[in-house]
């Protein structure tokens, strides 16, 4: 199937270059895959491995010409250790967002080793708003899921709020680009579905 690719750069919350790609599957269902990645991605990769490289040299010098003790040693071991499991495990690359009409929308984050994906299918998905979040001295915005969630009646439903693209904390710009498409997706489908489910007289 054809699909078209388009990339947009803006900066995040933080001033950071992030860029946004958008790429859309022509077919039947059209797919829309919204991908926000750090713009010079190999420049934020390396400064973490320069700061860990350099508190081990520091380290080591340290041991070298200042005595101390075996458990003073293995304290810095262990600080070095969690230190590296946690740049490992959370330092994200990108966030991407995967939407499918009548299937579901997938959410992937992307850390330096490994990924974390989470699906809603499309029949549990209420709306999509951009959420006002006040922190300490400043707002933020967040692209947030609605989710419908049976209650233990079968006539009670909960919503849930699933925040979108919370590592990368794109600006409203870009998350209002991004609710557009979707928007006009969803309502697509619910015309579809509309036409679909009507009586033939």
């Amino acid at each position: 199937m054809p699909s078209e690719l388009s990339a947009f750069e803006y900066d995040n919350v933080n001033g950071i270059k992030l860029i946004l790609h958008v790429k859309t599957r022509n077919g039947l269902p059209t797919s829309k895959q919204f991908t926000i990645s750090y713009k010079n991605i190999e420049n934020n990769a390396t400064w973490p491995k320069k700061s860990l490289f350099f508190a081990i040299l520091f380290n080591i010098i340290a041991l070298l010409y200042v005595r101390i003790s075996v458990t003073a040693i293995l304290i810095i071991v262990v600080v070095l250790s969690f230190l590296v499991f946690f740049w490992i495990t959370h330092s994200v690359q990108s966030e991407s967002l995967l939407v499918i009409p009548t299937v579901g929308i997938q959410s992937s984050v992307k850390y330096v080793c490994g990924r974390e994906d989470n699906f809603v299918s499309w029949a549990s998905v209420d709306d999509v708003i951009i959420n006002e979040v006040i922190k300490t001295n400043r707002v933020l915005y967040y692209l947030t899921l609605l989710v419908k969630i049976n209650g233990q009646c079968s006539s009670e439903q909960d919503t849930k709020l699933i925040p979108l693209f919370k590592y990368t904390k794109p600006r409203l710009v870009m998350l209002e680009q991004i609710y557009s498409e979707l928007q006009t997706l969803l309502i697509q489908s619910q015309k579809v579905s509309t036409l679909g489910s009507g009586d033939i007289g």
